[in-house]
């Protein structure tokens, strides 16, 4: 036989053997060994799924007690370590702090040099002079500290859009962060009396601010409202009667410790303080034109650099008063806010106004039976009547004898 057929006949032989050895018939016990592994074992079982929420989920102030009786006269919420179960972290711009997406970083450093010159970023969008910065700390002016939103003396944004959506009273309706942001824009930067009004909602100026204000909140848990975030309003026996509210006392006031940053005339001193009213100030659709609102902020961050040095609230309500006395630029959409009804410190409003008892502004009404002037003049110790106490009174039915508006 030709040896080459035998090694061939000798190779299919060992193969079939091969295979007949690894057959486990129907009667062969135990296992059939493979190369596959078995699976191993869970360590344990596998959690239960977690249910929604049934009820609304508890959206108070963290460190609320910060904000009541003793600590709120002593303002202990603006303190960057005040609270037991979160801290004011204001933080640097790094790479460290930034996203490793390169785009999403632009987008943030962006935001913030917006919101430091604002009126000078965005001339097209901001009918004064004002900025983000002059109300949330930071920017370009020599007075300020940080970056915007991060200076605990003023209202900080760190945290703002871990509350964010939320109810508005104003309009009655959920309001997201870009919405929020041009509603500042429509009212604190009197964007009505710009070249092209408020930037659009999709717009990368909208979009890098609210990045910028998301990239300040990281860390800040969702819905919980800081111990530091927003003013604390006068309440109680703190809240004095808007009617009772003494404008002329409070031009005595502003000269002693607010002309000297904001000038005489109200219109700001360069890179020291913007203007409070007039052209180049917020319009009288702006929360800093409510009186309780802006008294709060007097109370809790003015002077700037000696916060809390004017503590009285009889005080703070006056200077609030006489500011509020004065010509600022009207919001066209005035008559569409708080469809609920007015609030009481809306002094700038015709509802409140008319539920007061007066035919106008009522601080502007006792600055000008007292003779002081409600537009940019300059304000002097010789405007300032010697019977000050007279208008501690509501005088709804004193008549004005020159109306200088």
């Amino acid at each position: 036989m030709d040896r080459k057929l035998l090694i061939l006949i000798a190779a299919v032989a060992m193969l079939l053997l091969a295979g007949c050895a690894g057959y486990q018939g129907p009667d062969d016990t135990g296992p059939l060994e493979t190369e596959t592994e078995t699976p191993p074992e869970p360590d344990a079982e596998p959690d239960e799924p977690t249910d929604l929420p049934a009820e609304m989920p508890n959206r108070e102030v963290i460190d609320g007690h910060l904000r009541e009786g003793e600590a709120k006269d002593e303002m202990r919420y603006r303190n960057e370590t005040a609270g037991d179960e979160i801290n004011f972290a204001p933080k640097e711009m790094n790479e460290s702090t930034l996203p490793d997406n390169e785009e999403e970083r632009e987008l943030i450093m962006y935001g913030r040099q917006l919101m430091a010159n604002t009126s000078e970023e965005m001339p097209e969008h901001v009918g004064n002079e004002l900025s983000c910065a002059n109300c949330h700390g930071g920017g370009d002016m020599s007075t300020t500290t940080g970056m915007v939103g991060q200076d605990i003396n003023l209202i900080p944004l760190v945290g703002t859009t871990a509350d964010l959506p939320e109810w508005t009273g104003r309009r009655n309706r959920m309001r997201d962060t870009r919405q929020r942001l041009i509603g500042c824009f429509q009212r604190s930067m009197n964007s009505p009396g710009s070249e092209e009004g408020a930037p659009a909602y999709d717009s990368r100026e909208i979009q890098a601010m609210e990045a910028y204000m998301q990239w300040l909140s990281e860390g800040v848990p969702t819905k919980g409202q800081p111990y530091w975030s927003h003013l604390n309003k006068p309440e109680g026996d703190e809240k004095v009667p808007v009617e009772e509210v003494n404008p002329v006392r409070g031009a005595e006031l502003y000269l002693e410790n607010c002309a000297s940053c904001h000038g005489q005339d109200g219109q700001g001193i360069d890179d020291v303080g913007p203007a409070l009213w007039g052209p180049d100030s917020f319009n009288d659709g702006a929360g800093m034109g409510r009186m309780y609102t802006s008294a709060s902020f007097i109370r809790e961050a003015m002077p700037y650099g000696s916060p809390h040095s004017v503590s009285d609230w009889r005080d703070v309500h006056d200077i609030a008063g006489f500011m509020n006395g004065h010509d600022r630029p009207e919001f066209p959409e005035k008559s569409q806010d708080f469809p609920s009804g007015a609030p009481e410190e809306g002094i700038y409003y015709e509802r409140t106004q008319e539920n007061l008892g007066y035919e106008m502004n009522p601080m502007k009404k006792k600055l000008q039976l007292a003779g002081i002037p409600t537009g940019t003049q300059e304000l002097n110790e010789s405007h300032i009547p010697e019977d000050v106490d007279r208008y501690d009174q509501p005088l709804r039915d004193a008549e004005v004898e020159n109306d200088d508006e």
